[in-house]
């Protein structure tokens, strides 16, 4: 883009993370619990416009999200306005916002350098909610030239459809690796713009369902303020964990979502090529019965650039 047709501000893909290690009243939350103020201050190198929304929890015995039957939330804008009353997060987005589908916020509601977003919750339902985290996704608005931001050049050969695999080798049952590093092969740069996760699955006493990433800039500047789950940020990469339905409740494969529809990355990060993207890893599925370490692909999906 050209100085005079670039938006007046830089867009940096950001997810602010508000679970456990924001507030610890998260980490178990009873049937019939009303929690009041769950805060989060936003940073205060940038503006955040939120753009969609997602919550879960920690995956029950059965790889499903029922314990967030039943959940209401309500939640403020940027100057402590509140955006509802506590309505279901079960009618206001599908799957949770989970599996590449994030409940869209239409228009953007931008929030100040250090403002405060505030949640309040209503847990109707009637099974203890484990883990229990709020994703407010978005971007932040930087002045140009403040953070790196490499594009595309002036002008480029073509561009190739591409994906990136990436193997993780025996993650420990509560194992968290960091500073891994993926370096774009020296043909072409790499434009990365969604991800799938890798196939969750629990059978014979071995899980694998609580993973969580965090991505970096090769300057290892975070695009989170912790880390994500796979689920949130990619989907899985095979048939997702079921979605319970109703108050019984029924159980249903999510439809469009996984390997139909990865988890989008917006805006689009650009990697030229011989450069890095750094990612810390985390693993928390416990260490019960024949749980064991686990090798497991997820893919960067994007586009090669030929200059």
């Amino acid at each position: 883009m050209t100085p005079a047709t670039r938006p007046p501000l830089q867009e940096r893909h950001y997810d602010y993370v508000i679970g456990p290690n924001q507030d610890t009243r998260l980490a178990s939350v009873a049937a019939g619990t009303i929690i009041d103020k769950i805060k989060l201050q936003t940073d205060g190198d940038a503006p955040f416009e939120l753009r969609s929304r997602a919550v879960r929890c920690a995956y029950d015995a059965s790889l499903t999200q029922t314990p967030l039957i039943g959940l209401t939330s309500q939640w403020t804008g940027p100057t402590r306005d509140y955006r509802s009353s506590f309505l279901l997060e079960s009618l206001q987005m599908a799957y949770y916002g989970q599996g590449g589908t994030p409940k869209p916020i239409v228009p953007g509601i931008r929030y100040p350098a250090n403002s405060i977003i505030e949640i309040d919750i209503w847990h109707r339902g009637t099974t203890t909610i484990t883990n229990l985290t709020f994703y407010f996704r978005g971007v932040k608005l930087y002045d140009w030239g403040a953070v790196p931001g490499p594009t595309y050049p002036p002008v480029f050969k073509r561009g190739q459809t591409f994906s990136y695999p990436i193997n993780v080798a025996s993650l420990g049952v509560s194992e968290t690796r960091l500073t891994n590093l993926f370096t774009c092969k020296q043909d072409a740069d790499f434009v990365f713009r969604a991800g799938q996760g890798p196939t969750l699955f629990t059978s014979g006493g071995r899980t694998l369902g609580e993973i969580f990433i965090t991505l970096k800039d090769a300057d290892k500047n975070p695009y989170s303020n912790d880390f994500v789950h796979f689920d949130i940020l990619f989907g899985s990469g095979a048939a997702p964990a079921t979605i319970p339905v109703g108050a019984t409740p029924s159980y249903i494969s999510p439809f469009g979502t996984g390997p139909a529809q990865p988890g989008l990355v917006y805006p689009e990060i650009y990697i030229p090529k011989n450069q890095q993207l750094i990612y810390d890893l985390q693993r928390a599925d416990g260490s019960g019965g024949s749980n064991q370490s686990e090798t497991f692909n997820f893919n960067l999906i994007g586009m090669k650039v030929f200059q």
